[in-house]
């Protein structure tokens, strides 16, 4: 017996792929492995680190493991307790802050502390305080460890008044970015699983139908989470990969199940057994999420051309999460559908009033007509709209982690302000260079050329101050206190210049300041004595170096991604003109989806109608995640409407009819996951963490435009144009009509009347 025509248009046999001891033994391996993974993927963000660090080999990292081997900590890692003491009594205030400076010294997780008011000659208000600690660690993650505990110890101390001390630094934004981020997952989650809930009820009206798409996807999810925090012991996890995960698995793990369960449906309401129509929906709708699954993974793979650390975790995480999802779709999904049999429907008594929310079949087919009778002003137009999108991209500008862009609530960014007001932008990050000399004997002979290195990066238009060993200004003990921050307990032959800037040193201000100061010192260095050698590092100079490794391998990432889509388009759907084709919109699209990041973020314009920070460019990890996702995340459509395409065309032989068919079948599908996905990337915009939301916006936008203007409008003009050469493929005859003995089957059928589709599909 048949079970119809399988994607290459010959007869399926029927095979019990699913009995009922194996559909219950598969789920109860699912359940076993989501309890075991639900309390690990729990503590999944508590296990977040800072993965903040340069490329091994570059000054910045030269720069930090020398301050953390030879120097203070506070230089490595600058961390300052900062207390606003405005209408409190000095007296009272001044024995509250000696309160705060021996709790701090008798913290355990901290080395010295040094009374900013010792330290700065010229102090800015009698009734503020700062302190500059320097933690016991050797990695920016140890030493966001310490912030929670010194922050414990400040919520312990009584203050007169309300105002307590806040700890602020480089090590605390970033521990405040990595618990913003959390929230900002748990928000997103919140939204998103009753959204894409309420969009399924509308596309399959039944309870346990859209039940299923939003249960499936989130134990794909759970899985990876839970996976995730055994390989956070052996490499440093980034707080975007839980956001990450969790938006991707859900979208895609969503919209893979909403394909499965509206083709079984489909083939169900052909009159075919629950055996039958899993047999079919396996070869068909199960290959295109096979197919998207390996896609999107691929994208991710190539992140690994980025010799940073934490995209490894952003490429396990991407590629992880895309597995889990995928493999719950094709095993956990039909073993749910064959026990729960015609249960799958219940529930669908309350929602018989919905049918006039539908996409109808009628309009797919009017809208089909127009674009296979007007494919050349369908072409014009589609790419006209993208190719005006994508034009401000070319203003792009590339924005690193700015303290303006965390929340305005946390302890980290209200001292770091108010440090900034009171003393300067440049005191919490300062540029670090470090005096690599040929001996120690450097204070006798070197002491000349280092006066006159320090007047040159005083003339900088962006140094706010210079501080070195060199400078004799101040009371005696502020020259002790800064000639010991500056010179090396542990070798002689080394000694650090800092110099603050006038703005925020993220900032590209600042940036190009930073590389004011090579240039000085690379010029310093040809006439310094022989084996003098000049490193510029500390935190700006850190996410710079970052920043440019990144756009230095940006190349190679795109063309391991280009190739790596086209091998496998060719390998999935034999036609070479179809993959050129899919590579060239995508790029477009990825194009129009970067010019709205920019009119959005970086114009400001999402500030002005959204409420998004505005920022002074994009971030480079937002840029390469949204290529490499997007090429990936595209494809599921792609091959859901060429797969459709190609049935109508094995039957008809008759592209312009194929394409008007495969439209009716797919286009309320398309639609309607394109819909579940945009709302669950948007539902992670709205967060508190600027790049969650440049990353939500451009991938939603994407998503948009990739249903819509590619999709609907110039994939099908441009098959319509190709004809029968749009599943050519050298050394292969194109394929050919088959006729079946059975009565009725999917591919041979002629178009399904309106009124079915609507009833069967819901879309």
């Amino acid at each position: 017996m048949d079970a119809g025509p399988g994607p290459d248009g010959q007869p399926l046999p029927i095979k019990r792929h699913y009995s009922r001891r194996r559909a219950v033994a598969t789920v109860i391996l699912w359940l076993a492995m989501v309890g075991f993974f639900t309390p690990l993927a729990l503590k999944f963000s508590s296990r977040i680190q800072s993965t903040l660090s340069g490329m091994k080999g570059s000054a910045s990292e030269i720069v930090r493991q020398n301050i953390v081997k030879n120097f203070s900590t506070a230089l490595a890692f600058p961390t300052a307790v900062v207390w606003d003491a405005s209408g409190i009594p000095p007296q009272a205030a001044d024995a509250a802050w000696k309160n705060v400076l021996g709790t701090v010294r008798a913290n355990p997780s901290v080395n010295d502390v040094t009374d900013g008011r010792v330290m700065i000659e010229k102090w800015p208000r009698a009734d503020w305080y700062a302190a500059f600690v320097a933690v016991k660690a050797n990695t920016y993650g140890e030493a966001e460890k310490a912030v929670p505990n010194l922050r414990s110890e400040m919520a312990k101390l009584n203050f007169p008044g309300k105002q307590k001390p806040w700890v602020t630094g480089g090590p605390a934004l970033f521990l405040d970015l990595n618990l913003a981020s959390t929230e900002s997952l748990r928000s997103g989650e919140l939204i998103a699983l009753p959204v894409a809930f309420v969009i399924l009820l509308l596309v399959f009206r039944s309870l346990v139908s859209a039940l299923l798409p939003v249960l499936v996807a989130t134990l794909g999810v759970v899985c990876t989470l839970g996976t995730l925090s055994f390989f956070a012991y052996v490499m440093p996890v980034t707080f975007f990969v839980p956001n990450l995960v969790t938006m991707i698995g859900l979208g895609v793990g969503i919209d893979y199940c909403l394909i499965y369960l509206a083709r079984y449906r489909r083939e169900r309401a052909n009159h075919l057994t629950t055996q039958e129509a899993l047999q079919i929906t396996r070869q068909t709708a199960g290959k295109t999420v096979l197919v998207s699954a390996v896609l999107v993974m691929s994208g991710f793979l190539t992140l690994l051309f980025i010799p940073l650390e934490f995209f490894t975790s952003i490429a396990v995480g991407g590629m992880l999460v895309v597995a889990f999802v995928a493999l719950s779709t094709l095993t956990l999904l039909p073993a749910m559908i064959f026990l729960i049999g015609s249960f799958l429907e219940w529930g669908s008594a309350p929602f018989r009033g919905l049918e006039k929310l539908r996409m109808g079949p009628r309009s797919c087919e009017r809208w089909g007509r127009w674009v296979v009778f007007s494919p050349w002003i369908c072409l014009a137009l589609g790419m006209l709209i993208l190719v005006l999108l994508a034009i401000p991209s070319r203003r792009l500008e590339i924005a690193s982690v700015e303290a303006k862009n965390i929340p305005v609530q946390s302890d980290s960014r209200r001292g770091y302000e108010s440090l900034s007001q009171n003393l300067g932008a440049g005191w919490m990050m300062p540029a670090i260079v470090l005096v690599q000399h040929p001996d120690g004997d450097w204070m006798g002979n070197g002491m000349d050329q280092e006066k006159a290195l320090v007047e040159r990066l005083s003339t900088l238009s962006n140094t706010e101050k210079v501080m070195t060993v060199t400078d004799t200004s101040g009371s005696r003990s502020t020259q002790q206190i800064r000639m010991g921050l500056l010179t090396s307990f542990n070798d002689p032959t080394q000694n650090v210049i800092l110099l603050l800037s006038r703005t925020d040193p993220q900032s590209p201000a600042a940036r190009h300041w930073l590389d004011q100061i090579t240039g000085v010192l690379a010029d310093a260095e040809k006439s310094a004595p022989a084996g003098t050698h000049y490193y510029v590092g500390g935190l700006p100079s850190v996410t710079l170096t970052a920043d440019r490794v990144i756009m230095h391998a940006l190349p190679w990432v795109v063309v391991a991604t280009l190739c790596s889509t086209f091998i496998l388009l060719i390998l999935f759907m034999k036609s070479v003109l179809i993959s050129l084709k899919a590579i060239a919109l995508n790029l477009v699209c990825v194009m129009a989806a970067y010019g709205f990041q920019v009119v959005c973020f970086q114009d400001g314009w999402g500030a002005r109608l959204f409420h998004f920070y505005a920022t002074d460019g994009l971030n480079t990890v937002v840029l390469v995640i949204c290529f490499c996702a997007l090429f990936g995340l595209s494809m599921d459509y792609e091959i859901f409407i060429l797969s459709a395409v190609r049935e109508c065309w094995l039957d008809t032989h008759d592209m312009r009819l194929a394409v008007q068919e495969g439209l009716v079948r797919v286009a309320g599908i398309i639609t309607s996951a394109a819909i579940i996905m945009i709302a669950v990337f948007l539902s992670f915009a709205f967060g508190d963490v600027v790049e969650i939301e440049q990353l939500g916006v451009g991938l939603s936008f994407a998503v948009l435009l990739d249903a819509t203007v590619i999709r609907l409008l110039l994939v099908p003009s441009i098959l319509t144009l190709m004809g029968k050469w749009a599943f050519w493929f050298p050394g292969q005859k194109l394929p050919t009509a088959a006729r079946h003995p059975r009565g009725h089957h999917y591919q041979g059928e002629k178009l399904t009347p309106p009124k079915e589709i609507k009833r069967v599909a819901g879309l």
